[in-house]
């Protein structure tokens, strides 16, 4: 039963990373005021995440074996630049590290997504990965453009809280705007733009691919019988 439930778990990949997903938001929220415990369960589930959308991929070693050393190396100049040095620099450079390697990653997910030739639970929860994954890449984006430049977005009372830019961007890509966080500066305003557009634009063409592609199957079965 044990080896039943494990293979079942690991056919469904798309499900895993869904609930590690979930897990990693969750996690960041609830030690948000705790900058050790932060940083030690965001890099842990950060790493799992990794793992799980590599061999979802199906990276070659070489692929992979990269990936996990940058992402060891970009955890490796956060933490300094945090903790140890508190340097600003670093803390850029680990940010554009992670903004470029998530960024690969999600190019090659919706390409995988859009690929799949038949509709399950699986798939439509991969779908939901993507999204959150968008989600908290355009909070790196907002995090990088804030350190360049602390004008760039007005924040309630004028103070800049953990996890503000976490929720302005998903505020910006559902198109809540609730407008108790404003982007100030042009590369903000676009960034803005540009997310709220993409985050319309998959949920629409990904349903419509669902849609399609359930028609189709049902068409295919309608045709053997």
């Amino acid at each position: 039963m044990d080896k039943e439930r494990i293979e079942r778990i690991v056919e469904n990949k798309y499900s895993l990373l869904l609930f590690f997903l979930v897990t990693l938001l969750l996690a960041s929220l609830l030690t948000v005021h705790h900058n050790v415990l932060h940083f030690t369960v965001g890099s842990l589930f950060a790493i799992v995440v990794f793992v799980i959308m590599l061999k979802i991929l199906k990276a070659s070693r070489v692929l992979f074996g990269a990936y996990i050393i940058l992402s060891f190396v970009a955890l490796l100049l956060h933490y300094l630049a945090v903790f140890v040095i508190r340097s600003k620099t670093l803390v850029i450079v680990a940010l554009i590290v992670y903004i470029v390697m998530i960024g690969i990653l999600i190019v090659f997910m919706i390409r995988r997504m859009f690929s799949e030739k038949l509709v399950t639970g699986d798939t439509i929860k991969g779908g939901i990965s993507v999204y959150i994954m968008m989600g908290t890449w355009w909070q790196m984006v907002y995090q990088l453009l804030w350190l360049l430049d602390p004008r760039s977005f007005l924040f309630p009372g004028n103070v800049y809280l953990e996890g503000d830019l976490l929720y302005y961007s998903f505020s910006t890509m559902t198109c809540l705007g609730f407008g108790d966080i404003l982007p100030r500066s042009y590369p903000a305003k676009m960034c803005s733009m540009i997310q709220a557009l993409v985050g319309q634009l998959y949920v629409a063409v990904f349903v419509a691919r669902l849609v399609g592609l359930h028609v189709a199957g049902h068409s295919r079965k309608h045709e053997k019988q």
